[in-house]
């Protein structure tokens, strides 16, 4: 099986109102495509490039410029290697932080 990838998020998981975010997604030499997934359901997007980092990793980076309220939940990274699509990662739970102070919930726990 292939082993399953990482995500992580640069500067972080907490990200106020409209500050940008980065996910990384982390996986084996010979990546075709990352995808980030994000909740449950099929929202999602593929990398346009793969680096490779060291000498046995590729990585791919999922900027997004400015964090709406909408982009809350949780967020997993796949890939797609030898013409098959590996296990997911574990999920990486995006905070938005209002202007106030107070949180914006993900949809799923409204």
């Amino acid at each position: 099986a292939l082993p399953r990838p990482s995500i992580s998020a640069e500067p972080g998981t907490v990200i106020p109102l409209g500050s940008h975010v980065t996910f990384v997604c982390r996986g084996p030499l010979g990546v075709q495509t990352f995808r980030l997934q994000r909740g449950s359901t099929s929202l999602y997007s593929d990398s346009e490039g793969v680096s490779q980092v060291g000498p046995s990793e590729s990585e791919a980076k999922f900027r997004i410029d400015s964090v709406t309220e909408g982009l809350a939940g949780p967020y997993r990274c796949i890939y797609y290697k030898a013409r098959k699509w590996s296990e997911e990662s574990d999920s990486l739970e995006l905070q938005v932080i209002r202007d106030d102070g107070t949180w914006a919930l993900p949809r799923s726990q409204l």
